[in-house]
């Protein structure tokens, strides 16, 4: 609403219309500003107690999100991480009787080194001992990659008996005759044997997967320029089968 000038008896000018108290209403300002001084704060301390209630929920949220993703990753941990490896156990015991004779005559080749007890079949897990019988008093040194074949390899001790006597290895200029089984990753070497007598080899194995698996002798004893030729590469002579069932 405008005001309306107006002049009194003095000739100076006044304002008519609605004192400012009116307009306030009939409460003095200071007391309306206490009022309003007052109410601020606890609309403040509302919204204050709010915030905090908010971010309290929030934080809460959090710590309760990490602790499930905590707990997840260790359970993912626990289930990925590799147990203790267990040792396949051991089921009963057998020994293979061989024996390699000299007086072998094969076909078209003459006298050749031959093995007796070429086939055989044992159970996974066995615990499996090959006792060889050797008379063949003649030497087939290693050569080449075949050098490898004068240590012992997958016996349960690491050696083989010698008449009786433990050692992981044969002279190679000693070396006779071998028995591998490449698919079970076993070797024997064989020395040669005392003129006129034998010589007894023992080794005990383990095997743990079921097939059937060729053995076979790596000296070079047999026909040929190179000795591989004649009983070395006929079955039942220096080569055989082994047959592991479950």
């Amino acid at each position: 609403m405008s005001a309306r000038r107006a002049t009194d008896a003095s000739g100076r000018g006044t304002t008519s219309g609605p004192d400012p108290l009116e307009r306030l209403g009939a409460v003095d300002p200071l007391e309306r500003l206490g009022r309003l001084s007052w109410r601020r704060p606890v609309r403040a301390s509302r919204n204050a107690g709010l915030v905090a209630l908010s971010l309290g929920g929030i934080l809460l949220g959090l710590a309760v999100t990490v602790a499930l993703v905590g707990g997840i990753a260790s359970g993912v941990v626990r289930a990925t991480r590799p147990g203790p490896s267990a040792s396949p156990k051991v089921q009963g015991h057998v020994t293979e009787v061989m024996r390699i004779l000299t007086t072998g005559n094969l076909p078209g080749t003459g006298n050749q080194p031959q093995y007796t007890n070429t086939d055989w079949t044992v159970h996974a897990n066995e615990r499996v001992t090959i006792k060889i019988i050797s008379f063949d008093d003649g030497t087939a040194p290693l050569m080449g990659s075949q050098m490898m074949y004068d240590h012992v390899v997958g016996s349960t001790t690491g050696r083989e008996l010698v008449a009786g006597r433990a050692v992981a290895s044969v002279p190679d200029t000693n070396v006779a005759h071998t028995f591998t089984v490449v698919g079970l990753q076993f070797n024997m070497p064989i020395p040669a044997a005392p003129t006129g007598k034998s010589v007894t080899v023992e080794a005990t194995f383990i095997p743990t997967k079921t097939g059937t698996f060729t053995w076979q002798c790596y000296a070079p004893c047999g026909a040929g320029t190179n000795g591989m030729g004649g009983a070395m590469a006929t079955m039942k002579w220096m080569e055989g089968r082994i047959k592991v069932i479950a």
